[in-house]
């Protein structure tokens, strides 16, 4: 028997993130790994940047957010295309900015950690596993931020 009732209909389950830590200094940043998209050595993708514990913004508390970015492995460049803020509990605010023009990737930034893991498949910070969720992230960078690890 098939059941067809909106009551009885599932949603299908939310496609499962694979997070990988990319660099720890004042924020730790992970790379979207499911939502990088190829066009020939230029990758779209959006990377979550995960604040250090007590984050507050006005009254609100926050986990983080989503940059977008477009990351061009041949050039080393990379232009921002936009932020949407995660608040505590995982509430996500909507994409806003516009694209920047490509700017050079600084050599030892955050940026060129996300471009090595993209463009070079470099894997930083073995210790840390994967994670599966954004709040999983946020647990796992927290207290990484806390004591400064390095890769």
């Amino acid at each position: 028997m098939l059941w067809t009732s909106p009551a009885l209909a599932q949603a299908p389950a939310p496609a499962q993130l694979e997070l990988r830590l990319a660099d720890v200094a004042r924020f730790a940043v992970f790379v979207d790994m499911t939502s990088v998209q190829w066009t020939g050595r230029t990758a779209n993708l959006r990377l979550l940047q995960v604040t250090e514990g007590g984050f507050t913004a006005g009254a609100e508390a926050f986990w983080g957010g989503w940059r977008h970015e477009v990351i061009d492995c041949d050039a080393r460049t990379i232009s921002h295309a936009g932020f949407g803020s995660i608040r505590a509990g995982g509430q996500e605010g909507p994409v806003t900015g516009r694209q920047t023009p490509p700017a050079p990737i600084p050599p030892g930034s955050a940026d060129d950690a996300a471009a090595k893991v993209v463009c070079d498949g470099w894997k930083p910070f073995a210790g840390v596993p994967v994670a599966t969720s954004v709040e999983q992230a946020v647990g796992l960078a927290r207290p990484l931020i806390e004591t400064g690890a390095e890769p």
